[in-house]
C-alpha cells in the first residue's frame, strides 16, 4: 500500500514538474510572438512615418509648381483675350480709311502675337517616374496628377496650331508687306494695299481670330456622368483640384 501511494507522489510529481515547464516554455513563446509583433509594428510605424514625409514633400513641391502654373494660366488667357479684340477691331474697322494711326498701329500688332502655356510638371514626372505615385492617398488628386499630361496635350493643340499659323503664314505676310524702317514696321502700309493684299491680310486676321477662340472657349464635351466641360474648362478645375487638395502641406 505505501509504495503504492509513493509511485502515485512521484507521478503527481513529475506531472507537476511537465505542467510548470510547459507552461514556462509557452510563455516564452508568448513572450518572443509579442517582441516579434511589436517590432513588426514599430517597422510599419517608421514606414508610414517616412511615407507621410515623403508623400508632404511631393505634395509641397506640386503645390507650389501649380500655384505659378495657374498664374501663368491666367496671364496668358488676358493676352489672348487682348489678341482676340484686336483682331475683332482690325475686322470691324477695315479697310481703315477712318481710323486713327495709332489704333491702326495698336491693333495690328496685336492682332498678330502669338503666345502660348509652357506649364512646368517636373514634380508629377518625379512622382511617376520613380514609382512614388502611390504614397498619394487622396485617390481625386491621384488621378488628377496621373492624368494632367494627357489633358494639356489636349488642351495645347490650338495654341500649338496658332504658333505654326502664325510662323507659316503671319509672320511671311508681315515681312514682306510691313516694310522695316529704323527697326519699326510701318503699320501704316496697309493703307496703300491693294484689294488682293488686304484680302490676304483680313483673312490671316479672321483664321487668327478663330483659333484664338478655340483657345479662350475650347470645345464642349460631355462625359459619362452627363455633364458638360471645354477642354479650357477641364484644365482649370483640374488646376484647381490640384492647388486645393496640396494647400494644407504648405
Amino acid at each position: 500500500m505505501i509504495s503504492f501511494l509513493r509511485k502515485i507522489r512521484q507521478k503527481l510529481l513529475s506531472e507537476n514538474r511537465f505542467t510548470r515547464y510547459l507552461i514556462y516554455a509557452l510563455g516564452e513563446i508568448a513572450l518572443v510572438m509579442v517582441g516579434i509583433l511589436l517590432a513588426l509594428q514599430v517597422n510599419t510605424w517608421n514606414e508610414t512615418r517616412k511615407d507621410k514625409k515623403k508623400e508632404a514633400a511631393f505634395l509641397n513641391q506640386i503645390h507650389n509648381e501649380f500655384t505659378d502654373n495657374k498664374a501663368q494660366f491666367e496671364s496668358l488667357r488676358a493676352l489672348h483675350s487682348k489678341s482676340l479684340e484686336s483682331c475683332d477691331w482690325m475686322l470691324e474697322n477695315q479697310p481703315f480709311t477712318s481710323v486713327s494711326i495709332d489704333s491702326l498701329r495698336y491693333h495690328s500688332l496685336w492682332s498678330r502675337v502669338s503666345y502660348t502655356f509652357d506649364p512646368s510638371y517636373s514634380s508629377i514626372e518625379s512622382l511617376v517616374n520613380s514609382g512614388a505615385i502611390d504614397l498619394i492617398q487622396d485617390v481625386d488628386l491621384r488621378n488628377a496628377l496621373i492624368g494632367w499630361k494627357d489633358l494639356l496635350v489636349d488642351y495645347l493643340e490650338e495654341e500649338k496650331e496658332m504658333r505654326e499659323f502664325t510662323t507659316a503664314h503671319v509672320i511671311p505676310f508681315t515681312l514682306e508687306n510691313f516694310k522695316l524702317y529704323n527697326e519699326e514696321e510701318r503699320f501704316d502700309a496697309v493703307l496703300n494695299f491693294d484689294q488682293k493684299q488686304l484680302n490676304k491680310y483680313l483673312n490671316l486676321i479672321a483664321r487668327k481670330k478663330r483659333i484664338l477662340q478655340a483657345i479662350l472657349y475650347g470645345f464642349v464635351e460631355q462625359d459619362l456622368g452627363g455633364n458638360t466641360q471645354s477642354e479650357v474648362q477641364k484644365v482649370v478645375s483640374t488646376m484647381d483640384l490640384i492647388i486645393d487638395r496640396t494647400k494644407q502641406n504648405k
